[in-house]
């Protein structure tokens, strides 16, 4: 599960299921349930990835963090799946220690209705995050 949550927010995609395909096991679907919660909004919907994004997603959280271990600037991890339900964006206040997380989610592609929001973290989220998005992986 990856999982961002504040005293008022939450954004969370959890494993639901993997569609195997038999002749290309890189080629599997994974879905998962995304949910956000914030200032008396729930938002519920399905989302989907390939192994590339959620590789492609451990791999730039894992370069974010590290850059932030040792004391140096991060480039900001800007982040969209194949299939573009959400996307978002984490990025290092300069000069503090927060780190802004900004999340953009469209849960009908074929409407144009969208929820945006974000919350502020620290660090110690990543380890978390990046562990949530390998145990996706091995499902």
């Amino acid at each position: 599960m990856f999982e961002i949550k504040t005293d008022d927010a939450l954004f969370r995609f959890s494993f639901v299921e993997r569609v195997e395909e038999p002749e290309d096991r890189r080629q599997d679907l994974i879905i998962c349930w995304l949910e956000a919660q914030g200032s008396g909004v729930n938002l519920g919907c399905e989302c989907e990835f390939s192994l590339f994004d959620l590789e492609e997603l451990r791999d730039k959280l894992t370069q974010f963090w590290h850059c932030l271990s040792n004391n140096q600037a991060p480039a900001p991890v800007v982040y969209a799946p194949r299939v573009n339900t959400f996307q978002f964006d984490i990025h290092h206040a300069i000069d503090a220690y927060a780190i802004g997380f900004n999340f953009k989610i469209t849960p009908n592609r074929l409407s144009l209705w969208t929820l945006e929001g974000g919350m502020l973290i620290d660090e110690s989220y990543f380890p978390e995050l990046i562990h949530g998005i390998n145990s996706i992986l091995t499902n």
